[in-house]
């Protein structure tokens, strides 16, 4: 059996069980567990409940403290500054969300930045819970510097970048917009499904430890690096918004005395000058330019426009950026959450050695 099938409402109690026994509050655990969960139901499956046994290594090696909560170091009427202590990402990007979004309400427009966080998980959940609000989020987590993360830098050879993600919500009135894409041509978490898998992967997406192109995952994990997003003809771009991705997130490292950048992954012996790392959220609130109801009918108005373009020889309906997601998740709340044999077994393995209880598949 490649895949077995799990039930949503199965995974998370069990998620939220290997995480408080790492060391996570309830209330972490929670926001935690409905993230992974929610990300698999998506379709996003490398942000998914795959990263538990990443999450429980990185626990150990004391690079991720689940027990620590984020706390805001500094704050105008308009911004903040979050610091994660290491934690679990995911709920610093809730709190720094959810700041953001009352500051927005109040003035327009905010912004912050976080510190010292780890994994912060699929960036188009909080897009989508911020268009939900009638709010435009736009958010970014990067990294660079020399060693650090698993992409190469244009015109190099060596590992420079993280994924360095990019992710920006509009709201319409029934259909949104939620872009989120990686500055990679592939993004590394999609490293790891494939590698479970057994699968290859595309050309023009990965290079081996001598440069050389590659579609064996296994190349990445001895000292490859995936390329720039734009292949030949235009990863200057994915080069130039992945390095923007890391320097605004470098906001974050202003002033700070012991800038540990955890989940800045560097290889053995790099150097640590020349690193940034953080990620930043601005959320703007339409009211402030004219009303957010007349904001999401023009949204909207767009949208369905775009949907009515006549699609390309031998290919489907356009969809707009957020719609697969939307129907992944009406799809897998039915016929459950896929997850490779490979993946279960990861986890089954974990849970045993937490003493939590694995779900029961669905039956085929």
């Amino acid at each position: 059996m490649s895949e077995r099938r799990y039930a949503s409402d199965a995974l998370q109690p069990f998620t939220h069980g290997i995480l408080r026994a790492l060391g996570a509050p309830p209330d972490v655990a929670d926001e935690v567990a409905r993230h992974l969960v929610r990300a698999n139901l998506s379709g996003q499956d490398s942000h998914g409940v795959l990263r538990l046994p990443q999450y429980a290594g990185q626990a150990e090696r004391g690079e991720l403290v689940p027990g620590n909560r984020p706390r805001v170091v500094k704050e105008t009427t308009s911004t903040a500054l979050v610091d994660a202590q290491r934690g679990f990402g995911h709920y610093a990007a809730h709190i720094a969300v959810d700041i953001v979004s009352r500051k927005a309400r109040e003035h327009g427009l905010a912004g912050a930045a976080i510190r010292h966080s780890t994994h912060v998980g699929r960036l188009g959940e909080f897009a989508e819970r911020c268009q939900e609000r009638g709010l435009v989020l736009l958010m970014t987590v990067g990294m660079a510097g020399p060693g650090v993360g698993g992409v190469v830098a244009h015109g190099g050879r060596e590992r420079f970048f993280g994924s360095n993600v990019w992710a920006i919500g509009v709201p319409g009135t029934t259909n949104p917009m939620v872009f989120d894409g990686s500055m990679s041509s592939i993004a590394v978490g999609k490293v790891l499904v494939a590698k479970a898998a057994g699968h290859a992967l595309q050309p023009e997406c990965l290079v081996d430890r001598a440069g050389r192109p590659s579609v064996d995952p296994d190349d990445y994990f001895a000292g490859g690096a995936v390329l720039p997003l734009g292949g030949a003809v235009a990863a200057h771009k994915g080069f130039g918004l992945g390095l923007a991705a890391a320097l605004l997130g470098g906001l974050s490292m202003i002033g700070d005395d012991a800038p540990t950048l955890a989940g800045a992954s560097a290889a053995p012996g790099a150097p640590t000058a020349g690193r940034m790392a953080g990620v930043f959220v601005i959320a703007i609130d339409p009211e402030a330019f004219g009303g957010v109801a007349p904001y999401r009918a023009l949204v909207e108005d767009c949208l369905a426009a775009l949907r009515a373009v006549a699609p390309a020889p031998g290919g489907a309906a356009v969809t707009t950026p957020g719609e697969r997601s939307a129907q992944q998740r009406r799809e897998r709340e039915l016929a459950g959450i896929p997850l490779a044999a490979s993946t279960t077994d990861e986890l089954a393995a974990l849970a045993a050695r937490l003493g939590v209880a694995m779900p029961q598949a669905l039956a085929a």
